[in-house]
């Protein structure tokens, strides 16, 4: 079994759709998906963005509360 590229894309440079895909260019190369696909994974991708920002929120929040009480 061939072993599966993983891209890794930190930013994009483009962002646009076409017949029904969206391509989305970053350094690594072109990434082309099929939209209904995606609009089907949107509500689990949402849901893992909105967990990891919760965690940075409250990270964020300790951090803060930490440099106050030294002062």
């Amino acid at each position: 079994m061939e072993e599966k590229k993983h891209i890794y894309v930190h930013e994009t440079h483009t962002l646009y759709e076409s017949h029904g895909e969206l391509y989305i260019e970053c350094e690594q190369g072109t990434i082309v998906w099929n939209l209904e696909k995606l609009y089907n994974d949107l509500p689990h991708m949402l849901s893992y963005c909105i967990e990891e920002h919760k965690k940075k929120q409250k990270r964020i929040k300790k951090e803060i509360e930490e440099i106050i009480k030294k002062k």
